[in-house]
């Protein structure tokens, strides 16, 4: 049994899923998710488990089972004793740096996950069967497949905004500052050349912002009204993509499995040089 640590939103839940999945594969074990953390209070922005409407390979771990594998499913003293570089538990693996670390690939059955995992390299070996297991349990309402159907039609092209706890002063605040409406204009400008009659899906927490700062060269279609998974693999949907500095539209890019589409990303994820970005962004994505 390999045990993985949720925490963050649905694109963080995305990532600790993948690597699990995968070392479970690896051993040939099953992947068991510890949601402790989603349903105790702290300071970062609240969240809630998010991957239940996919069809992923994975159920959510009991306390016991946490308690055998990691020895306290306290998050507390799990800090304290990392802060003091003291053993936790022979079983329990953190991530030691924000880029790719080998090694976990190679860690054995009974083993528990706690770190972000950003990079598709923890999970290459599998990405076909993770794209087949993030689709929906069931079908998504008609304004859904409406939708869907649109982009399908068109060179659609998804634009994520991403705001929400970026603006407002909180612990993401901190490392992540949104990306600012020169940002999209060079993105549009690397972008609308290279398509030949390109349509634009607008995602975002903060659509009112968007249609008012936000100057495209073609009517665009701003989407609202949808949960979250709807959003992302409306996202995935398009053709090709300008991603905020989120995880969330990280994997709205990354689940279209074209190999021909063509993803934008910000140059600078964080505001702080605290995290070596290296292994974030696959190598074929155009950094701006």
């Amino acid at each position: 049994m390999i045990i993985s640590k949720l925490r963050g939103g649905l694109g963080n839940q995305l990532f600790q899923y993948a690597l699990g999945q995968h070392l479970a594969t690896l051993n040939q074990t099953e992947l068991k998710l510890d949601t402790t953390l989603l349903e105790t209070p702290h300071t970062w922005t609240p969240r809630t488990y998010g991957l239940d409407a996919f069809n992923i390979r994975a159920i959510i771990a009991t306390t016991e089972e946490i308690k055998q594998t990691v020895g306290t499913s306290n998050y507390l003293l799990q800090r304290l004793n990392h802060y003091f570089s003291l053993p936790i538990s022979r079983h329990y693996h953190q991530e030691p740096h924000f880029h790719f670390y080998p090694p976990t690939l190679l860690l054995p059955d009974g083993v528990y996950l706690d770190g972000y995992w950003q990079s598709e390299k923890y999970f290459t070996n599998i990405a076909t069967a993770i794209r087949k297991q993030l689709t929906p349990q069931k079908p998504f309402s008609n304004s859904y497949q409406t939708l869907q159907h649109k982009i399908h039609q068109c060179d659609a092209v998804s634009i994520h905004v991403r705001r929400g706890d970026y603006t407002n002063y909180s612990k993401s605040n901190h490392y992540l500052q949104p990306c600012d409406v020169m940002y999209y204009t060079k993105a549009l400008k690397y972008l609308v050349p290279n398509l030949s009659l390109p349509t634009f899906f607008v995602f975002s927490d903060d659509i009112a912002w968007t249609k008012h700062y936000l100057r495209l060269p073609y009517p665009p279609h701003f989407v609202e009204g949808n949960t979250p998974i709807e959003d992302l693999l409306l996202m995935a949907s398009c053709k090709h993509h300008i991603i905020a500095n989120s995880t969330f539209s990280w994997w709205g890019a990354w689940l279209n499995p074209s190999p021909d589409k063509i993803v934008i990303a910000p140059q600078k994820w964080f505001s702080t040089e605290r995290f070596n970005t290296q292994d974030l962004l696959p190598a074929a994505w155009i950094r701006l």
